[in-house]
């Protein structure tokens, strides 16, 4: 079966899918653009499938799948293929491009996958809310990977969604999120706060902080399961329960301030009570603190969910290495509810050279602290020692020149 015009096979995983002739798309630098094709494929997102194939192999249940913003339908293709769902679990896929409905009718028939995957040419929302509401199909999975923010769409899927499901959200405006554009990002999640050091891991909180929100409002809370942010996007899932007193205690103990330094990373959560405090300065290099709030200050993952997941994934031999070592990384930190402390900076702010950051690592443990690297700044540790005693190792493990 051959790939349509304009199209070329490709090898995801398991599946056989056609998808854009990446060369019809390059920009004047010979990269590929996706947003240019006609539907929508991005061959870096790669990791975020394979992920999301071993979660779903690691915790399917037996309620419907749904893939709303499906594009070539890849996801959900590897989904049956590749994640042993249990028999009778239905695949739904959808996008509001005919395009993309006609490639993704090819690529489901390419893949032998007609009985098992149902293709619907409609809105993300109303295909939801269809399957939910009108037809009453329990949702136990909904996957929203849209290009740019996936905010339009959270109020749906966490509503939508069975009791203990799961909601997957991607998130492209890593730069919104992450507070480059601090008017956007109090417009669009309802955060004031600016672009810190550690912007990828408030970004990861920022997100959250928002689904908790939504949650709350259809009397439902979350528990992160997974989350982690990735060259240009972050992603996160989400087990959704229902109780009202319980999304309020959730808001409360989990909706904080984050104080971080523009100038070395030093940075502390803590719940809000009342008024945020104003004019903190920083302990290592006496810069005014900036405050970002409300953010997630709970942790964002589940460690003993991540340990199960990655010994899945590691018994799924075709998935991408760099999956397997990206949910390595994620657990080495899972237990600390820290952001990144960057070595670089508080290097500078000492006035010391930058030693290596295993050194650092290394140190901390000695002192019986938990210390990994950062999967998010090649330049970052996480870890529960103070400040003081990470300033301390640097000292004691900068190179002498």
């Amino acid at each position: 079966m051959s790939c349509p015009n304009g199209y070329i096979l490709a090898v995801e995983g398991l599946a056989k899918i056609c998808i854009p002739n990446p060369n019809l798309y390059k920009r004047d630098d010979g990269v590929y653009e996706p947003s240019w094709a006609p539907v929508f494929y991005n061959p870096r997102m790669v990791e975020n499938r394979d992920i999301c194939v071993a979660l779903l192999k690691t915790d399917s249940g037996d309620a419907a799948i749904v893939d709303p913003l499906a594009a070539t339908g890849v996801r959900g293709i590897r989904i049956a293929l590749e994640a042993n769902l249990p028999k009778g679990v239905a695949i739904y896929m959808s996008d509001l491009s005919l395009a993309a409905i006609k490639i993704m009718e090819h690529n489901v028939k390419l893949n032998n996958l007609e009985e098992y995957i149902t293709i619907v040419h409609a809105d993300a929302n109303e295909l939801i809310y269809r399957l939910a509401k009108r037809e009453g199909i329990a949702l136990g999975y909904i996957d929203v990977d849209p290009f740019g923010s996936p905010a339009p769409f959270i109020h749906t899927a966490i509503d939508s969604v069975k009791r203990y499901g799961i909601v997957a959200l991607t998130a492209t405006d890593l730069a919104v999120l992450g507070g480059r554009y601090r008017v956007k990002l109090f417009r669009r999640y309802g955060v004031a706060g600016t672009k810190v050091l550690q912007s990828r891991d408030v970004a990861i909180r920022v997100l959250l902080s928002f689904v908790a929100k939504v949650a709350a409002i259809y009397d439902r809370y979350i528990e992160p399961l997974l989350s982690y942010a990735m060259s240009h996007y972050v992603r996160v899932y989400v087990r959704v329960y229902r109780g009202g007193m319980k999304a309020s205690e959730i808001l409360n103990n989990c909706l904080g301030a984050l104080w971080s330094c523009t100038k070395c990373s030093y940075s502390y959560m803590h719940q809000i009570d009342g008024v945020v405090e104003k004019a903190i300065h920083c302990p290592v290099c006496g810069e005014k603190l900036e405050p970002i709030y409300p953010i997630w200050i709970c942790p964002t993952a589940n460690r003993e969910y991540l340990e199960k997941l990655l010994k899945t994934a590691n018994e799924m031999y075709w998935l991408r290495e760099n999956s397997r070592k990206l949910l390595e990384n994620i657990y080495r930190t899972s237990t600390l509810n820290t952001l990144s402390t960057r070595l670089t900076h508080i290097a500078k702010a000492i006035k010391t050279n930058v030693p290596s950051i295993q050194s650092v690592v290394d140190c901390l443990i000695q002192k019986g602290f938990i210390a990994a690297k950062s999967y998010t700044y090649s330049d970052g540790i996480a870890t529960n020692a103070s400040i003081n005693e990470i300033i301390e190792c640097v000292k004691s493990r900068t190179p002498k020149v």
